[in-house]
């Protein structure tokens, strides 16, 4: 009687646990049932924001050789030269344009004329500067592969208080940045939280 009373108890265990363990197993299922066009779009979509997070280029400020390479110097300041802080190497500057807008600046010899000089090194103007912190609001691909992203951005302004804005940043694909893609403008509208 005892061992037909513990083999019972054992097949009441077993149906329990049976029982609590499939749902979890079925709702599993169901959550990493996603197809890949939305894997796609989540990863673009952290790669994007990635690349907003680290963009300090905005507005006219992509028609400027000079400012395209002085605000992207604001995103590599922890690669600035160990002996001298003022300086970073240009390598660092030109890969990072590159990759990051698809510009390939040959020669910045002339760039900052008026500041400090170092063979092979970008200045690194003293100034205040502005912090970027964006938050996706959508992603749309265009017809012609490009994606057309809309953020939240929220602006901390060295000298003021932080605001948030709108911001629309236009990808393309480049197989030759390590990004992906190339940051082709991202323009912050003012008062545009209806774009």
């Amino acid at each position: 009687m005892k061992k037909f009373a513990a083999l019972l108890l054992a097949v009441v265990m077993v149906s329990v646990c049976s029982s609590l363990i499939a749902p979890a197993a079925a709702k599993a299922q169901v959550v990493t049932a996603v197809s890949a066009e939305e894997i796609s779009t989540d990863v673009n979509a952290a790669r994007f924001l990635n690349m907003l997070n680290h963009n300090y280029v905005y507005n006219t400020a992509f028609d400027n050789a000079d400012e395209v390479v002085n605000n992207s110097v604001l995103a590599l300041l922890h690669l600035r030269d160990t002996e001298n802080e003022d300086f970073i190497n240009e390598t660092y500057v030109r890969g990072f344009i590159k990759d990051m807008y698809g510009i390939d600046i040959v020669d910045m010899s002339a760039l900052n004329a008026e500041f400090p000089q170092m063979d092979g090194y970008v200045y690194i103007i003293p100034r205040g500067f502005t912090s970027y912190n964006h938050e996706i609001v959508s992603v749309s691909e265009n017809e012609d592969g490009s994606f057309t992203v809309i953020t939240d951005v929220t602006i901390g302004v060295h000298d003021a208080d932080a605001k948030t804005e709108r911001a629309v940043s236009l990808f393309v694909e480049n197989e030759q940045s390590a990004f992906g893609y190339s940051l082709i403008y991202s323009n912050i509208i003012e008062n545009g939280t209806d774009i």
